[in-house]
C-alpha cells in the first residue's frame, strides 16, 4: 500500500499489465531564442537619429528624399557596403532646420520639414556620384550704415561687393564697389551708388548696381553695424593677416602686421577706415574683401561639417532673398576654393565732382572688370 503510494507519482499504476513495458519519458528539452544581428548603420557623435537615419539609407541603399538634379546624381550613386563614421552638425536658418554631414570628402546638405530631412546639395565622391548641376550666381553683399534703430534697408550702403559663386566650382571672385560711384539711379537721375539704398531700398539697390555694371545680380545678403558686430561676436572673432599696421581715426590701432584676432570692435573699424589709407575709399573696399576671405578661411579651417552651426549663428544678423537651399549650396562652394586663387578686386575709377560733391568716376578699367564678373567667375 505504501509503494502503491510512493511509486503512482512516477506512473507506475497498472500492475496487471506487467507484460506490457512501459515507454520512456521523453527527455526535458529547453528552447532559446537568438536575437537578429543590429542591421547595419550610419553613426555621428551629436548627431540626430532620424538624420542619422537618413544618411543610413543615402549610403547603404535606400530612399532618400531628394528633387531636381540633387535627385538625378543621387539616382546614380553606387552604395557602400560598411557603414561611414560621419561628423557633422545641425542649426536653423531663418527658423528651418539645417544640417551638413561629411565623411571623407563627401559632403551632404539637408534640410528638415514636416516630412523629415531632405538632401538639398553636396558631392559625394565615396558614392561615385558627380557634382549636381547647379548654375553659378552673383551674389550682391550690402553693408548699411545704419545705426541703433534705423532701418537697415533705407540707410546708405556704405560696403558693396559683388561675390560670384558657382556650386560646382568653388568662389568665383570677389570686386568691390566704391561707395562713392557716381552711377544712374534705379529711382531716377544720378547719385552715388550707395544712396541707391536711401532712396530705392534694396531692390533698388540691386537694380542699380546690376544696371551700373552690366552684371546680373541673382540674389543678396544685407547687415549692418549692429549686425556686422553681433555676426563677429558670435563667430568669435575673425582671423586677418595684415602686411602693415593700420590706426583708427578712433586714436586705437586696428591691426599690426602679421596674423590679428579681431573682436567685434576691431572688424568693424577694419571694414570702415579709409582716412589713414593712401587710397582712400578704394583700400577700405579692398578691405573689405579681406574679411570676407578671412571668413572663408575660418569656414575652411573648422571643415565642412561645421556649416549648419555658422550658418546658425549668422542667421539672426543677416538678410537676403536667397532660399534656404540656395545659402546652403552657396556656402558650401566656400570648401571648393583655396582662399589664395579668391580673386579681391576694386573697381578702379578717377576722382572727380558732381553736383558739388567728390565723387568716383568709373571707366574702362572698371567696365572691364565688369564684363569678366559677369559669368560669375574671374579670369574665367
Amino acid at each position: 500500500m505504501l509503494l502503491g503510494v510512493v511509486l503512482a507519482p512516477f506512473g507506475v499504476a497498472a500492475c496487471s499489465q506487467q507484460d506490457k513495458p512501459v515507454a520512456p519519458a521523453p527527455p526535458h528539452t529547453t528552447s532559446t531564442t537568438t536575437a537578429p544581428p543590429p542591421k547595419p548603420r550610419v553613426t555621428g557623435a551629436g548627431l540626430p537619429a532620424d538624420l542619422l537615419g537618413t544618411m543610413t539609407a543615402l549610403y547603404l541603399g535606400g530612399k532618400v528624399p531628394a528633387s531636381g538634379a540633387v535627385a538625378a546624381a543621387l539616382a546614380k550613386r553606387t552604395p557602400v557596403k560598411a557603414p561611414p563614421k560621419v561628423v557633422g552638425s545641425t542649426g536653423s536658418w531663418k527658423g528651418t532646420p539645417v544640417a551638413s554631414v561629411a565623411t571623407g570628402k563627401d559632403l551632404t546638405l539637408l534640410v528638415k520639414g514636416s516630412n523629415g530631412w531632405t538632401v538639398v546639395g553636396g558631392w559625394w565622391p565615396g558614392l561615385k556620384v558627380g557634382r549636381p548641376a547647379m548654375k553659378p550666381m552673383r551674389v550682391l553683399a550690402i553693408g548699411s550704415d545704419a545705426r541703433s534703430g534705423q532701418p537697415v534697408t533705407k540707410c546708405r550702403a556704405d560696403a558693396l561687393h559683388i561675390i560670384g559663386v558657382d556650386p560646382t566650382k568653388g568662389v568665383g571672385g570677389i570686386v568691390g564697389i566704391p561707395r562713392d560711384s557716381w552711377v544712374a539711379l534705379s529711382s531716377g537721375g544720378s547719385g552715388k551708388v550707395n544712396s541707391a539704398l536711401v532712396f530705392g531700398g534694396v531692390t533698388g539697390m540691386v537694380h542699380t548696381v546690376s544696371r551700373a555694371t552690366g552684371v546680373p545680380i541673382d540674389g543678396y545678403v544685407i547687415t549692418g553695424f549692429k549686425g556686422f558686430r553681433g555676426m563677429i561676436g558670435a563667430l568669435g572673432g575673425i582671423v586677418v593677416v595684415s602686411k602693415s599696421s593700420l590706426q583708427s581715426v578712433d586714436g586705437f590701432r586696428i591691426v599690426k602686421p602679421g596674423t590679428n584676432r579681431l573682436d567685434a570692435k576691431h572688424a568693424l573699424a577694419f571694414a570702415r577706415e579709409r582716412k589713414h589709407l593712401s587710397n582712400g575709399d578704394f583700400g577700405r573696399s579692398a578691405n573689405q574683401g579681406v574679411l570676407i576671405r578671412s571668413g572663408v578661411a575660418m569656414a575652411q579651417r573648422l571643415g565642412p561639417g561645421q556649416l549648419a552651426r555658422l550658418l546658425s549663428k549668422m542667421g539672426p544678423y543677416l538678410a537676403t532673398d536667397l532660399s534656404v537651399t540656395e545659402v546652403l549650396n552657396l556656402s558650401a562652394s566656400l570648401y571648393l576654393s583655396p582662399v589664395a586663387k579668391i580673386a579681391n578686386k576694386v573697381a578702379p575709377g578717377g576722382v572727380g565732382t558732381r553736383a558739388g560733391q567728390s565723387v568716383v568716376l568709373l571707366g574702362g578699367g572698371a567696365r572691364s572688370l565688369f564684363a569678366d564678373m559677369r559669368n560669375g567667375r574671374l579670369g574665367a
